[in-house]
């Protein structure tokens, strides 16, 4: 049981509004680090930090545009009830107060995974600020990695910043596949692991981002959606046709 509905001619539809629309009227641009698709042809979990509103649609996109697997993502029954189109994009519900709705969505994610799709967890458990530390966990992820006696943890890490524009710039670094043997470790463990895997690459990525925030100088990233002018962006530009044509 699935319990999502999952729909891809409205997947391709909402897609293309989200990249050429939404996100390009709030954000300048998305910046993309890693590779979405693991190595490994076993049950894959991706585990990402949860800053943002937005967060679950830029997953969407990337694994849209760079993906070849079946993506799901567990999402609160009570966002999932107010945004019902992301059960078109592949959520399914988790009601966190009742342990029964709790046990069936994490079995909705393990059937998932055994079937050859992936599955999308924010382990925090709802929106912290991107610069919150230590990230603290909750058990989720750690009961579906010990599902499993050789699972795929992919590490997504999120952040967004403004630095010098109008519009801020999101980007998303897809860690490097951890191969973890869940079967043989305790769920304390587990969260351990995931915990030190998310939070280390989340320092990493903000060091990067404060480093480079224009990202004109790490070509490890690319960016992934056209670069969105501001009002800020077209004043610069009318500027500098003024000053041309004052010269001329």
């Amino acid at each position: 049981m699935k319990e999502s509905d999952k729909s891809r001619s409205f997947r391709r539809i909402f897609s293309f509004y989200l990249e050429r629309y939404l996100l390009h009227k709030h954000f300048r641009s998305v910046m993309m680090k890693g590779t979405v698709d693991p190595n490994e042809k076993l049950p894959v979990l991706y585990i990402a930090n949860h800053s943002s509103w937005w967060d679950g649609l830029i997953i969407f996109l990337l694994t849209e545009k760079a993906s070849e697997l079946d993506h799901y993502m567990m999402m609160e029954e009570k966002q999932l009830k107010q945004y019902a189109f992301f059960r078109k994009l592949g959520a399914f519900p988790v009601q966190k107060e009742n342990l029964k709705s709790v046990k069936q969505a994490l079995m909705t994610a393990k059937e998932n995974m055994q079937a050859g799709g992936a599955v999308w967890l924010f382990p925090q458990g709802e929106i912290m600020h991107q610069e919150m530390r230590p990230l603290e966990l909750e058990g989720g992820a750690s009961f579906l990695v010990r599902q499993f006696e050789q699972v795929v943890v992919k590490p997504v890490t999120l952040h967004y910043t403004f630095n010098q524009f109008q519009k801020p710039t999101v980007s998303a670094v897809f860690g490097e596949d951890t191969l973890v043997s869940g079967g043989e470790l305790r769920s304390k463990d587990v969260t351990h692991l995931l915990r030190d895997l998310l939070e280390t690459q989340l320092n990493a990525h903000q060091a990067q981002v404060i480093a480079d925030p224009d990202f004109s100088t790490n070509q490890e990233f690319r960016q992934v959606t056209r670069t969105s002018q501001s009002t800020s962006d077209a004043f610069d530009s009318f500027k500098k046709w003024v000053k041309t044509w004052r010269s001329s």
